[in-house]
């Protein structure tokens, strides 16, 4: 029954065009064509090329997603997912052909697998970026110096759960209020408030009792163990910070997807 509730909102998504384009495909094409115009720029105005890493290029297209200001498309796709429901009050003609935690987990589903697929757009947009630069005469490619496709995986990997993280604040705040708007708000408020915690914090120092209650700081320490890039001068994230780092992450999401299917099963829908 769990494969039927996916199809059925794999279906639904598909035929959404709008939170599929705006949600998961606009932002790796922003972000493929405002990294063309720019080496179009360096291209007219500089006399020699920027040497890029092409590997390095393809983890940093990935790791976008822990932007807070990128994250907000994928929050509103999210919010879209899990809410859309009680404002066309469609719940009572759905819930009767399925459990109710079949219907949230298949939600939860479509949202990880396209969440994926946007990451390998933007993936596909840093190559693209590379391969137009190196035609035009921007950039001067540096071919992989070693293994990248390990530390590029992980990065895949931190910020699919990342994502994921997100997209279950969205799911319990909508389940909550029934409301897109208030739970998209809430996702928001919660990346900037990461994001501010982030700019203040150092994340060498901090005891690892944070990390549970920053999943961005699990993320950007995950991100820098995988990559091996340091956290600081002559600081490196520890195999301990990561995998305190990979539980938090873990946790959060298991925490909330929990929520948001208990919330659900519990919930009136005398009007929905």
């Amino acid at each position: 029954m769990l494969a039927d509730a996916i199809a059925a909102e794999a279906w639904r998504l598909h035929r959404n065009r709008a939170v599929v384009f705006w949600g998961f495909i606009a932002m790796p094409l922003g972000v493929l064509l405002f990294n063309l115009m720019l080496n179009t720029w360096i291209a007219l105005h500089m006399r020699l090329p920027v040497r890029l890493d092409l590997g390095q290029q393809l983890i940093g297209g990935v790791a976008l997603t822990g932007s807070a200001f990128f994250q907000v498309f994928y929050a509103a796709a999210a919010a879209s997912l899990f809410a859309a429901d009680y404002r066309w009050e469609t719940w009572r003609l759905i819930t009767p052909r399925n459990s109710r935690a079949n219907l949230i987990l298949a939600r939860f589903a479509v949202f990880g697998a396209a969440a994926a697929i946007s990451l390998v757009l933007l993936g596909m947009a840093a190559l693209l970026q590379c391969l137009y630069g190196a035609m035009i005469g921007s950039a001067a490619l540096i071919l992989p110096q070693g293994p990248f496709l390990l530390p590029l995986l992980g990065t895949f990997i931190v910020g699919w759960c990342e994502l994921m993280v997100l997209a279950g604040i969205v799911a319990v705040i909508a389940i909550l209020f029934r409301a897109a708007l208030g739970a998209l708000m809430t996702a928001m408020a919660f990346s900037f408030s990461q994001w501010v915690a982030m700019a203040i914090i150092h994340p060498w120092a901090v005891p690892l009792s944070w990390y549970a209650a920053l999943p961005r700081l699990s993320a950007y320490v995950l991100r820098a163990f995988v990559t091996g890039q340091e956290l600081a001068p002559g600081i490196a994230a520890s195999s301990l910070q990561a995998s305190v780092a990979a539980l938090s992450l873990l946790g959060w999401m298991l925490l909330l997807g929990g929520c948001a299917v208990g919330l659900f099963q519990r919930q009136e829908l005398a009007r929905e």
